[in-house]
C-alpha cells in the first residue's frame, strides 16, 4: 500500500515537473573594452542557478579571449577562468560539425523546440559616438535598422511576447560604445525533455545504421578473400 502511495506521489511530481516553466534571465552589457554577461536560471521562483562572466578581455596580440566565470547554485559559489583561443574555436567548430553530421534532422528538432520558447521583457539600449557628428548620425540610423532586423529574424524562430524596448542614443562629441541587452527566456521542462529524447533517438538510429554498414563492409571484404 505504501509503495503505491509513494508511486502516485512521484508520478504527480513528475507531471508537475514536465509542465513547469523554466525562466532564464539574460543580461549582457558592453562598455568600452569591458563586457559583462549574466544568466540566471530559476524554477518555481525558488530553485535558482546563476552564471556570471564579470570580466571579458580580448588579447589581440596573443589572439585569445580571457573570461572569468562565477557560478552560484546549491553547491555554493564556484569561480573559473576560461581562455578562448583560435585553436579552441576551431576544435569546437569541428565537434559541432561532427554533431550535426551524426544527428539527422538536428535543425528540424531545434526549430520545433524554439517555437515553444518565449522571450519577453526585451530591452536593448545603446549609446555610441564615432567622434564625428555626421558619421554618428548615419551610423545611428544603421543601428536602428540592425536592431529591428535582428528582432525580426528572432521572431521567426521563437515567440516574442510584448513589445521590445529599443533605444539608440547617439553621442556627437567623443568616441563611445555602450550596450545593454536584457530579456527573459521561458520554456517548459517537458518540451526540453522531448527534444533530448528526439535527439537521442536520431543518434541511436545513425549509430545503428553505421554499425550495419560497417558489418556489411567487413562481410563483403571477407567474402572476396
Amino acid at each position: 500500500m505504501i509503495f503505491f502511495i509513494v508511486l502516485i506521489i512521484l508520478l504527480l511530481l513528475f507531471i508537475i515537473l514536465i509542465f513547469s516553466t523554466v525562466h532564464v534571465s539574460f543580461l549582457y552589457t558592453h562598455k568600452g573594452d569591458d563586457d559583462f554577461l549574466r544568466l540566471k536560471v530559476s524554477l518555481w521562483k525558488v530553485i535558482s542557478y546563476s552564471v556570471v562572466v564579470p570580466e571579458v578581455k580580448v588579447n589581440a596580440s596573443e589572439k585569445k579571449i580571457e573570461a572569468k566565470k562565477k557560478s552560484n547554485g546549491a553547491a555554493g559559489v564556484k569561480k573559473k577562468k576560461t581562455k578562448i583561443t583560435v585553436q579552441t574555436i576551431k576544435e569546437s567548430s569541428r565537434k559541432y560539425s561532427r554533431l550535426l553530421a551524426h544527428v539527422t534532422g538536428f535543425y528540424r528538432i531545434l526549430r520545433r523546440f524554439l517555437k515553444k520558447v518565449t522571450i519577453s521583457q526585451v530591452r536593448w539600449d545603446s549609446r555610441f559616438g564615432l567622434g564625428d557628428a555626421a558619421s554618428t548620425a548615419v551610423a545611428s540610423g544603421m543601428v536602428w535598422a540592425l536592431k529591428g532586423n535582428v528582432l525580426g529574424m528572432l521572431s521567426h524562430f521563437v515567440s516574442l511576447k510584448g513589445v521590445p524596448s529599443i533605444q539608440v542614443i547617439p553621442v556627437y562629441q567623443g568616441t563611445l560604445t555602450q550596450t545593454r541587452l536584457s530579456c527573459m527566456i521561458s520554456f517548459k521542462i517537458g518540451h526540453a525533455i522531448v527534444v533530448m529524447l528526439q535527439m537521442l533517438k536520431h543518434w541511436r538510429k545513425i549509430s545503428s545504421s553505421k554499425s550495419k554498414k560497417s558489418k556489411k563492409y567487413i562481410a563483403g571484404g571477407t567474402s572476396h578473400v
